[in-house]
């Protein structure tokens, strides 16, 4: 058993496949359940945040491919920072390459394979090394604080939410594949 799908390498294809019609429009309304999602963001402080909306840029990546995962991923900040102007805070284009990074990786997860525990742990793994190491760098440039300080405030946080998400990617992603599967809606792959 490969742990990622042949199809979840073959990006020229889901290049090709991402110009028809269908793909994009379900590109578009992922793009739009990520801005509702950020909607319920929690701000403990300035720099730690829970966020949900990596379900969102998951479940693009396993129904649409590592493409898709990264376009809804890059689409979804850029256009929620346009729609929320940031919530007060400003944009940031590194959070833009990290969200994009993450969802490319979480298709390569979960795409065209069987969401299992393992699935939902390296994603979950996958998450919490871009929040962790890429996130609070991109924090230490925009606020000027010290990323070893940063990094520290930051880990406890980020180690709980590992286990919670991996928690949540299992049973959401499950449901959502069960749920696409058994109503036979496909992605144009």
């Amino acid at each position: 058993m490969h742990f990622i799908s042949k199809e979840a390498l073959n990006l020229k294809k889901q290049i090709t496949n991402f110009s028809k019609l269908r793909n994009l429009v379900f590109c578009a309304l992922m793009v739009a359940m990520y801005i509702i999602v950020s909607f319920f963001d929690i701000s403990i402080t300035q720099t730690i945040e829970i966020r949900l909306g990596f379900i969102i840029i998951a479940a693009a990546g396993m129904l649409g491919g590592p493409i898709m995962g990264l376009s809804v991923g890059a689409l979804g900040d850029v256009v929620k920072m346009l729609i929320t102007g940031g919530k007060g805070s400003s944009f940031f284009f590194g959070f833009t390459v990290t969200y994009a990074l993450m969802g490319f990786l979480f298709g390569l997860v979960f795409y065209k394979s069987k969401v299992t525990i393992a699935r939902a742990i390296a994603a979950s793994v996958c998450e919490f090394a871009i929040s962790i190491f890429f996130n609070t760098w991109n924090l230490s440039i925009l606020f000027g604080s010290p990323y070893k300080a940063l990094f520290f405030s930051r880990l406890p946080k980020s180690a709980t939410m590992l286990v919670v998400n991996a928690f949540l990617l299992f049973i959401i992603m499950r449901a959502l594949q069960t749920a696409f599967r058994q109503n036979q809606i496909a992605i144009e792959s």
